[in-house]
This record gives C-alpha cells, sequence and structure tokens, in this order.
C-alpha cells in the first residue's frame, strides 16, 4: 500500500508520521525546505511537484493544502487512479464540487473527508450513550482557540485560517462540530447564523461565530466557534427528556477531557469519561487506519465526500451571514 501525502504542513506532517507507520508513504510539497525537512526526518521518497509525485503510482492520497487547493489536487489524483482523503472541509466554495464528485462516482474512486472529531473518544462515548438522555431536544457544541497560539512560532497572518481567499475563517476551519452534530442528529433543515471580526486579528475572516440549526430529525442545535479564546475550550451539551450529556475539553497536548451523564430517574451525574491527558495524534491514527480499509474496499465510519459537500453547504450558508454584513 502506497500513501501519498499532499502538503507537509502542521496537519501534513501528522499524517505523514501515522501513513508511513500503516504504508508506504511519500510526500508532495512546493516548499524545498519542507521537502528537506520530511526527508531528514522521517527518510522518504519526496516530490516537488505533483504530476511526478502520481508517477510514483499511490493507491490513496492524503490532501493537507491549503482549502483552495483541495478539489484541484483532488481531480489530478482520481484522474490517475488513487483514492484521496481530503482534509476538512471539502472545499472553500461549492464551485466545482458536484463535478468532482460526479466524475469520482463514474471513475470508482472513493473521496473521504477528514474529520477526525469522529474518532475523538467524548464523541464516541456520547454516541455509545445517546440512548440514556431519551429523545434528544437540543445541543449546544463550541469549540474556541487563540488564532496567534494555534501553530508555535509561526506567523498566525500567513495561516490558511487567515485568508479568506484560502479558505480560512472560523466557520469552514470549524467544521468538526457541525459534521459531528450531523453525525449524532441527522441532516440540516434550517441555518441561521450570527459571524463578525470582533478582534483587531491581521485576518480577513470572520473571527466570531454563533450558528443557529434545526436538523430534520427535529433537533435543535447551537454552535459557538471563536478565534479568541486566550485558552482552548471544547465541548458540547445534549439535553433530552431524559437527561443530558455534558462533553467538556481543555486545553491542547495536554488535553484534560470528561464526559458526563445526567440520569433524570437517578437525579445524579455518573462520569463516563475522564483524562487528564489525551493521547492527540490517536483520532488520526485511527483515521489513518480507516482510511487504508476504504481503499481496501471495507466500510468505515469516515465521512464521505457527499457527507462532506452537504455539510459545505451548511457551512457556505452560515458564512453568507458574514458576508452579507461586510458589503
Amino acid at each position: 500500500m502506497k500513501i501519498l501525502v499532499a502538503g507537509c504542513g502542521s496537519i501534513g506532517k501528522r499524517h505523514l508520521k501515522n501513513a508511513g507507520q500503516v504504508a508506504e508513504a511519500a510526500v508532495f510539497d512546493t516548499d524545498p525546505q519542507v521537502l528537506f525537512e520530511c526527508e531528514r526526518e522521517h527518510g522518504i521518497q519526496t516530490f516537488g511537484d505533483l504530476k511526478t509525485a502520481l508517477e510514483w503510482k499511490p493507491d490513496g492520497v492524503v490532501i493537507a493544502t491549503p482549502t483552495n487547493l483541495h478539489i484541484p489536487i483532488a481531480l489530478d489524483c482520481i484522474e490517475v487512479g488513487a483514492d484521496v482523503l481530503i482534509e476538512k472541509p471539502i472545499s472553500h466554495s461549492n464551485d466545482g464540487v458536484e463535478s468532482f464528485l460526479k466524475l469520482a462516482e463514474s471513475l470508482k474512486r472513493k473521496i473521504f473527508v477528514a474529520c477526525n472529531m469522529r474518532f475523538h473518544p467524548a464523541i464516541n462515548t456520547i454516541r455509545k450513550n445517546l440512548h440514556f438522555i431519551g429523545k434528544p431536544l437540543f445541543a449546544r457544541a463550541h469549540y474556541g482557540n487563540y488564532l496567534p497560539e494555534m501553530r508555535p512560532n509561526v506567523n498566525y497572518r500567513k495561516l490558511y485560517a487567515a485568508s479568506r481567499l484560502q479558505g480560512g475563517g472560523v466557520i469552514l476551519d470549524g467544521i468538526h462540530e457541525l459534521d459531528y452534530l450531523v453525525w449524532l442528529f441527522g441532516a440540516i433543515q434550517e441555518v441561521l447564523c450570527r459571524a463578525d471580526k470582533l478582534s483587531d486579528l491581521e485576518i480577513d475572516t470572520e473571527d466570531y461565530a454563533g450558528i443557529l440549526l434545526r436538523h430534520q430529525s427535529g433537533v435543535a442545535s447551537e454552535i459557538h466557534l471563536d478565534y479568541l479564546r486566550p485558552f482552548k475550550l471544547r465541548g458540547c451539551e445534549i439535553v433530552g427528556d431524559q437527561g443530558i450529556l455534558l462533553w467538556r475539553s481543555e486545553g491542547k497536548n495536554p488535553e484534560k477531557c470528561s464526559v458526563r451523564l445526567y440520569k433524570r430517574h437517578t437525579a445524579k451525574w455518573e462520569r463516563l469519561f475522564y483524562s487528564e491527558g489525551l493521547d492527540i495524534n490517536k483520532p488520526y491514527e485511527i483515521l489513518m487506519q480507516h482510511f487504508i480499509g476504504g481503499i481496501q474496499g471495507r466500510d468505515v465510519p469516515i465521512l464521505t465526500g457527499r457527507e462532506a459537500a452537504e455539510e459545505l453547504a451548511v457551512a457556505l450558508k452560515a458564512l453568507e451571514f458574514f458576508s452579507s454584513t461586510k458589503r
């Protein structure tokens, strides 16, 4: 099995390390210094242009470039017979996504999108225990982190997250929350949003968003996202007619995480999961293992291209509320 990683920034390096544990791995990047560092650190084959990289004939390609390059690179990959795992979100706009997916279907190529929070122990704990709260009524999900501190030793102004042209902004970057809510409660039928740039950060994207969603199942959900929080926090509260599920994660490397359950009939809280220091790489390892399984033809719980396109449409609908305030 041969896996090519396209784009070797922070997340690309993580995918490269994990790919190398389960397959023969190589990397493509246009930055010679990045390639030098990857070759020195991992002792792997490197490529400075995509055409030459695809002549290596990878079975699968992990696309970890800025978001605006996802679809163009993925098109080249499927045309030479590779399956792809695209970092979230699938793209920065709807343009070209449908035609790409149709071509992939006609070529019988598998398209997956990397929403690794599906493999986070808190999300899995919630899924396994959701029935204890009875009928879900509403959920409140949140994620916040301070953009200038998200990538140590990297100027935040140069991150794709800071650039609208490259598909940045907290709504698209924070699509994990939308994905796991859809995974838990089903498709979205209504979207409202308040998105804004509240800070003095030198970015041309929104740094704050409050999104209101109505699922087709009837569940109401809310998502809070920001690039402003000086200490990383993430979590979710789900309220049902028979109880509450409450997840809270604090910090990153180490990440302190807990999931608790309140049962109405006992009027007591129960701890379902707790860790003082999660292995933050583990969800990515599981994701890579599933990608290999998907290439081999197994059914895997990774977000598909079709599902990712539907979630992108919801995120872009929310993003319209920010764009409209800037006209």
